[in-house]
């Protein structure tokens, strides 16, 4: 058997209820040149037993790895050090792809733009990923390498389906913090954009609705159960001069006071900024703590 050039990356956690959509569109796809990769975060739904069965019926390749409960920032390192083909895209669960021709269009597309990628120095590409419900906004015209920051601050405002050479995202795992399960995927878009631009392909190639129990319509709650990580996050941001300075050293301070580590001044690299913003950010703990986001 010939290898596959695309892992489609699933991180998954008692999604049972959802799956087979995805699945549905992975079977009709034209082309079958993908993996589809699950890394099981722990479910006690029966994903095991389901994914089990479509491995019988053999429509496409599937590889599963079922983890102890551990959140979706390992489970997104684990499929990366899983992944042996050239690109890698992770597709959620409560998402999937917008039509049978989506792998042979992206990689028809990276294909005839490899010569543009390789001169380049280029992490992958991006293309649309469309919100059945919200703003689905539009890429510049005529642009062909681009950061997401740079897409953002030219008024793009949308969701992205983002398509990353393997070996960069080798190099580039998320960290960790014990006791917490969660880093923002910004964290690492961030990264990136600093070394790495993304070819621009304007083509949709997912659609998603945020379900209920999912990481977006929860995000106050995530960063309630996982602060050391979003301090990371903002003193990152203010690093790269990302967004607001003051607004993200505030949310810094606040973050530090709820993991309550002692590390508010050692984890910082603005220390002196850090004291003047401080009655600021005492005063964004407060309202997170009370929901008055």
């Amino acid at each position: 058997m010939m290898k596959k050039r695309l892992t489609i990356f699933t991180p998954t956690f008692n999604r049972k209820y959802i799956l087979p959509k995805l699945y549905q569109s992975l079977c009709t796809q034209s082309c079958k040149d993908f993996v589809w990769l699950i890394v099981d975060d722990g479910s006690t739904d029966g994903t095991e037993q389901l994914v089990c069965s479509w491995m019988a019926e053999s429509q496409i390749e599937i590889r599963y790895h079922y983890q102890e409960n551990v959140g979706k920032t390992r489970a997104h390192n684990k499929g990366v050090e899983l992944c042996d083909t050239e690109l890698f895209v992770c597709v959620d669960s409560d998402d999937y792809l917008s039509s049978p021709s989506v792998v042979q269009d992206n990689l028809d597309y990276w294909d005839k733009n490899i010569t543009l990628a390789a001169s380049s120095r280029t992490s992958g590409m991006v293309s649309y990923r469309k919100m059945l419900s919200g703003i689905q906004g539009r890429f510049p015209d005529n642009i062909q390498l681009a950061t997401l920051s740079e897409l953002n601050n030219s008024g793009y405002r949308g969701e992205t389906t983002l398509v990353f050479k393997t070996d960069v995202l080798k190099q580039n795992l998320f960290p960790v913090f014990d006791g917490e399960k969660y880093v923002t995927e910004a964290y690492l878009y961030d990264q990136l954009d600093e070394e790495y631009k993304l070819l621009v392909f304007p083509y949709y190639s997912q659609d998603c609705e945020y379900q209920p129990d999912g990481i977006t319509r929860n995000g106050w709650d995530i960063l309630f159960s996982n602060p050391k990580s979003y301090r990371m996050y903002y003193n990152q941001r203010i690093k790269l001069k990302k967004g607001s300075r003051q607004r993200n050293m505030r949310m810094y301070i606040a973050c530090s006071l709820i993991a309550n580590d002692g590390r508010l001044f050692s984890a910082s690299d603005y220390k002196l900024y850090l004291l003047l913003m401080f009655p600021l950010g005492l005063y964004q703990y407060y309202r997170l703590k009370h929901r008055k986001w």
